[in-house]
This record gives structure tokens, C-alpha cells and sequence, in this order.
């Protein structure tokens, strides 16, 4: 049977369940509401410059 590895600590799982708490509230189970993250509702995309092949005129 394969052992999984750990998402934040380097060695096997050990079903600790420390991945699945909560970055904000530590009492509570993750239930990935995102709130954690630095989500938007728009994004910036800078292009600083288009390359085309020559093929492509």
C-alpha cells in the first residue's frame, strides 16, 4: 500500500488533518471559501510585446 506525503511538512502522512484547518480560523475546518486568498474580480495583464513568426504576415 503507498503512503501519502505530507502537503506541509517534509515525511509520510500521519492523518494529523493539519492541512485541513482553517488559515484564518483556526477552529474551524477549511470549507475553501477563499478568503484566504488575495482573489479579485478583475486582473491586469501587461503584454510587452507580441513576437509572430514571419511566416505569419
Amino acid at each position: 500500500m503507498e503512503t501519502q506525503k505530507c502537503v506541509l511538512y517534509d515525511r509520510d502522512c500521519i492523518g494529523c488533518l493539519e492541512c485541513e484547518i482553517c488559515d484564518l480560523d483556526e477552529n474551524k475546518i477549511c470549507d475553501n471559501c477563499g478568503k484566504c486568498l488575495d482573489i479579485r474580480d478583475y486582473a491586469t495583464l501587461r503584454i510587452d510585446k507580441i513576437v509572430r513568426s514571419p511566416q505569419d504576415k
